[in-house]
């Protein structure tokens, strides 16, 4: 997000760019920080680290979790390949991975391209597969829980 000045008619007396930086499990903030002032190599530019973000370690990968959600995939689309992934976005993980605690996200929820508005201002999910991801859900949790 850019700001700057007070007014559209003035030039303004300083500016200011906020970056979001979705930083993985693993990375530590400083060498995030350190990576974006030497990309801009502007020793007059000032590049601070707003709040108090918390670096958390990567999750191992389990095989039982690996082995539930390929279950409960299968379960409707039958033989689509399973592949592991660390989602660029922020969750709760962070401070549960932080105390230690191995922390995973899975997603049930499959939609098509054009029907994915993630965050937008008409956000929706459709009917069908709101209701595939119930099920996506229940064999996932009955798998990993058990009976």
């Amino acid at each position: 997000m850019l700001r700057g000045g007070h007014a559209e008619n003035a030039l303004p007396q300083s500016a200011t760019a906020t970056v979001n930086c979705r930083i993985f499990s693993g990375v530590e903030v400083a060498s995030v920080q350190a990576t974006l002032q030497r990309v801009v190599d502007n020793d007059e530019l000032e590049i601070r680290v707003l709040g108090e973000p918390l670096a958390s370690p990567a999750s191992p990968l389990r095989e039982d979790v690996v082995a539930a959600v390929t279950e409960a995939v299968h379960a409707r689309f039958p033989g689509i390949p399973i592949v592991p992934y660390m989602a660029p976005y922020a969750t709760d993980g962070v401070e549960i991975r932080a105390a230690g605690i191995p922390t995973y996200g899975v997603m049930g929820l499959f939609i098509r391209h054009e029907d994915d508005f993630a965050h937008g201002l008409n956000e929706r999910v459709p009917v069908r597969s709101f209701l595939g991801a119930l099920e996506h859900w229940h064999v996932l949790l009955k798998t990993l829980a058990g009976p």
